[in-house]
């Protein structure tokens, strides 16, 4: 199962709702319903100030949910031993 079947595209999230969030797609504005399962996602990635999200231009729905096995179908360089571990946190007193 190929993850990205459609075209693919990163939506800026500009207000989040309880029942939608706002999101900005190649300067146009959007509302997509929240689903109960992408709700709590998505308020995690702003607490954490991520506000880019995935969003699949065909649909203009965003794509938060993937099986494990198939993003590493898509993006097999995950495996490269150079980036395992690239987002690790390290001490800078080293």
């Amino acid at each position: 199962m190929a993850i990205f079947s459609h075209n693919y595209t990163l939506g800026l999230i500009k207000e989040v709702g309880e029942e939608d969030v706002l999101i900005s797609v190649n300067g146009k504005d959007f509302e997509v319903e929240l689903k109960e399962s992408d709700r709590e996602v998505l308020l995690h990635m702003v607490t954490e100030n991520i506000f880019l999200v995935p969003v699949d231009s065909d649909t203009n729905e965003l794509i938060l949910h993937r099986e494990e096995a198939a993003v590493r179908e898509e993006f097999p360089e995950m495996e490269l031993a150079e980036l395992i571990g690239a987002t690790d946190e390290y001490d800078e007193e080293e």
